[in-house]
């Protein structure tokens, strides 16, 4: 867990929680590799959204490039997926 006192601290938070819910989500989920943004957006929960403006998870699959194909695993999903959200 990221402990600061700079003022992005709150933000830096709030995506490493998205990042432990998506982890949690997939703990038990047989999806992976996920080889395409079809089978990324049929695999994403409802529910867990990126605290950059409140987007579902399922929104964020517009923001996946073909080259982050295949997604190996939760932790891989949860790096991907956090990165299409700007910290201000």
């Amino acid at each position: 867990m990221i402990t600061t006192n700079h003022p992005l601290g709150e933000a830096l938070k709030d995506i490493e929680n998205f990042k432990l819910a998506l982890a949690d989500y997939f703990k038990d989920k047989d999806v992976f590799p996920i080889k395409n943004k079809v089978e990324l957006g049929s695999a994403l929960p409802c529910g867990i959204s990126m605290p950059c403006g409140e987007i579902e998870a399922g929104e964020l699959v517009k923001f996946v490039n073909d080259s982050d194909f295949p997604i190996k695993n939760s932790e891989d999903l949860a790096v991907k997926l956090s990165k299409s959200c700007s910290i201000k």
